[in-house]
């Protein structure tokens, strides 16, 4: 068999569409993790997530998160009617949206609540308080790091 340009260019166009498709085989098996699962409906309510922010900037105090004997420990400031606080507290692990946690406000009469870590991965988790009280709604976050 003789090799000559035609033989030459068949042999790339073929090495080429195999190269391509292995690429595109590759890609198709990746795991595509968004910042939340449903981000792009998230993203909408933006400006919400701003003004709740601005009001939990507003307060005197705010909410002390602590991570403290294989558990995290939020206080909630006194000035708060503690049986009219209502929410959620979303355990955010920024690396797999899969292992995020969210938990109801459950304070008790000295506004306090405690969560469990021991089912938890190691690592970084953000911690975000949505809640509302009174009508008036707020939102507050802190990094813990899980040991």
């Amino acid at each position: 068999m003789k090799f000559n340009w035609g033989t030459g260019i068949v042999i790339v166009i073929i090495l080429f569409v195999i190269g391509i498709g292995s690429l595109v085989y590759i890609s198709m098996k990746q795991q595509i993790n968004l910042v939340y699962k449903d981000y792009y409906p998230q993203e909408l309510k933006h400006q919400t997530q701003i003004d709740k922010r601005n009001n939990s900037l507003l307060l005197k105090e705010n909410i002390k998160i602590d991570y403290i004997n294989d558990a995290i420990e939020l206080n909630f400031p006194h000035f708060f009617r503690f049986d009219r606080v209502q929410g959620d507290i979303l355990l955010y692990r920024p690396s797999d949206f899969r292992k995020d946690v969210i938990v109801k406000i459950k304070l008790d009469e000295k506004g306090f609540q405690q969560i469990p870590t021991t089912s938890l991965d190691k690592g970084k988790y953000t911690v975000k308080v949505d809640w509302t009280h009174e009508g008036i709604p707020y939102f507050f976050e802190q990094d813990v790091h899980i040991k």
